[in-house]
C-alpha cells in the first residue's frame, strides 16, 4: 500500500482515530530513531575559543541599507 493510499484511508477516519494513528506513528518513529541517537557521536568535538576585543577609537554605527545596497 502506498503512502498516498494510507493517507486517503486515514482522512476518512474520525478525528479521535486519526489522532491515535498519528500517535502510533510518532512512537514508532521515536523507537526507530532512539538507537541512532544513543550511538556514540562521531561528529567533530567543539573546542572553546577565545574572544579578542579591539577598539576602533570611536563608536561605529553601521547603516544596514547602505551595506546591503553595496551588495547588489
Amino acid at each position: 500500500m502506498s503512502a498516498t493510499q494510507v493517507i486517503q484511508i486515514a482522512e476518512r477516519l474520525p478525528l479521535p482515530e486519526r489522532l491515535e494513528v498519528i500517535t502510533a506513528l510518532y512512537v514508532s518513529i521515536q523507537r526507530e530513531l532512539a538507537p541512532q541517537s544513543s550511538a556514540p557521536s562521531t561528529s567533530v568535538q567543539e573546542e572553546p575559543f577565545e574572544l579578542i576585543t579591539f577598539d576602533l577609537g570611536q563608536e561605529v554605527h553601521a547603516d544596514r541599507d547602505e551595506i546591503y545596497a553595496e551588495r547588489r
